[in-house]
């Protein structure tokens, strides 16, 4: 990450777990400030509550939805979202308002 400092990092699948590393003391927040982490087969890899520890660890602006399709139909995830009770913001933030932001492009 330090490497591409400045540049926005996206990482499939929650980063194979490197936000977590978000909890660590020292500069490890710092250097994933521009490192953003999608969703993509959350359903067979992790627990409904992955979205909501993310949240709290990393924050709702740098999650992404990521689908992994076709290995799941997109209506699959996006029921597994907005059943998480993250509050109607940030499943908006994640579904597609961060990637509009990051990308520049309305929705």
């Amino acid at each position: 990450a330090r490497r591409a400092e400045g540049m926005p990092l996206i990482l499939a699948h929650w980063g194979g777990g490197l936000g977590f590393y978000g909890l660590l003391k020292k500069e490890v927040p710092e250097v994933l400030a521009h490192v953003y982490f999608d969703t993509a087969a959350s359903p067979y890899v992790y627990r409904q509550d992955i979205y909501a520890a993310m949240v709290r660890i990393v924050g709702p602006d740098k999650i992404l939805f990521g689908s992994d399709y076709p290995l799941l139909a997109p209506a699959r995830y996006l029921r597994e979202i907005e059943s998480a009770d993250l509050g109607a913001e940030v499943v908006q933030a994640i579904v597609g308002g961060n990637a509009s932001r990051l990308f520049g492009v309305e929705m």
